[in-house]
């Protein structure tokens, strides 16, 4: 038995520490709370005030090392919680301690580290929920119909640019073998111009054309893959990350679209819209077969829902050589397709319903009706250059 006056107390220092750190998580959360139901100052401080300015600041300081620093964090807050709790452990079982106290103080720690990362995460992310979307600041409507006939049009018109692409970029209909991907540091510089042209076309905020720190590749790749996700921003070092064996028809609008929410833009679809536009917008021709690529993939299965048999007419027109990518795209995420990634989009799905983004991981796929919009809105020249 350890009699009462061995148990080790908290002393006043430690408990003001652990406190604080739960204050910081409940102010950040009542900054976010605040902010969502006033979105002219939420644009005010997240859209062009202090907070891009930060986090650009924080992106360009990070990237001056090449190395993901994102996964060097995460195994710190894991190692220190593992440590903590080995520690309560040998204590225990060594008589100096009781169960319910050291829980208590395990507890009251866990919720320190916790609040100081809540509090961390909206003020380097989670405030830009409370911004207007895109959709918002380009006056279309958030959501709406598009006729059968200007589907096909669509579908059409980024199938046949896709093929185009691809002949640009290869010289031939069909090379053989899946488009190989290129060096991330190699496109990363075209995709920076891309910004710019698509800023001053959306008139987006000035901060978005700035160059920020480079995207770095994912060095657990084989474990993130199996959350069923192609790229992650990790706001805590501002660092936008994709997966190192992306396939070369998905790695630049990968990297647009994980540089949009490095840039503020939290929805899915402003995500996918952007990152395309941009890399549709850049000036190397692989960025831009990316970018085509992706858009058919988003136009062609809205026309299927509508009319299988204009969608086959449609499919019927790609190049042998933009089959054959988009089959080896399908089977590279075929492994996958596991219950752990299930279980990573629910909470995904949580996450986002829980910051005002309705249709949760569905908002992935919001991006079709945008880009029929900003066709509508803008012209064609708009999402076809």
């Amino acid at each position: 038995m350890v009699p009462r006056n061995a148990l080790t107390r908290l002393s006043p220092g430690t408990l003001a520490r652990r406190l604080a750190g739960i204050g910081l998580g409940l102010a950040g959360w009542g900054a976010y709370r605040f902010l969502s139901d006033r979105p002219d100052l939420a644009s005010a401080v997240a859209g062009a005030g202090p907070i891009p300015a930060l986090t650009r600041g924080l992106s360009i300081l990070t990237a001056t090392v090449p190395l993901p620093l994102a996964e060097a964090v995460v195994v710190a807050v894991v190692l220190r919680q593992a440590v903590g709790a080995g520690r309560g452990v040998i204590r225990i079982r060594a008589g100096h301690d009781r169960i319910l106290p050291t829980l208590g103080r395990g507890t009251l720690r866990i919720a320190q580290d916790a609040g100081v990362l809540v509090f961390l995460f909206y003020l380097l992310w989670g405030v830009q929920y409370t911004r207007p979307g895109l959709e918002e600041h380009l006056a279309i409507e958030p959501a709406g119909d598009a006729r059968t006939p200007e589907l096909r049009a669509l579908a059409e018109h980024a199938v046949r640019r896709t093929n185009e692409a691809y002949g640009e970029l290869h010289g031939s209909a069909d090379i053989g073998e899946p488009t190989p991907p290129r060096e991330v540091g190699h496109i990363v510089p075209s995709l920076e111009t891309g910004w710019e042209k698509v800023g001053d076309l959306l008139d987006l905020p000035g901060e978005v054309a700035k160059p920020y720190g480079a995207p770095k590749e994912i060095l657990a790749t084989p474990l993130v893959k199996r959350l069923g996700i192609s790229g992650i921003y990790f706001p805590y070092t501002a660092e936008a990350l994709v997966l190192n064996d992306l396939p070369g028809v998905l790695l630049g609008k990968e990297l647009g679209h994980e540089m949009a929410h490095q840039r503020g833009f939290s929805s899915e679809s402003d995500a996918n819209v952007l990152g395309t536009l941009v890399a549709l917008h850049a000036p190397d021709p692989y960025l831009r077969y990316n970018g085509y690529a992706f858009l058919q993939r988003q136009l062609v299965p809205a026309l299927q829902r509508v009319s299988t048999s204009e969608a086959e007419a449609v499919l019927a027109a790609r190049a042998p050589g933009v089959r054959r990518d988009l089959a080896a795209l399908a089977r590279y995420w075929q492994p996958a397709r596991t219950p752990v990634a299930v279980a990573a989009s629910r909470v995904n799905n949580a996450m986002l319903r829980t910051h005002g983004i309705e249709e949760g991981v569905a908002n992935y796929r919001g991006s079709t009706w945008a880009f029929v919009a900003i066709a509508r809105e803008l012209g064609l020249e708009a999402v076809f250059p």
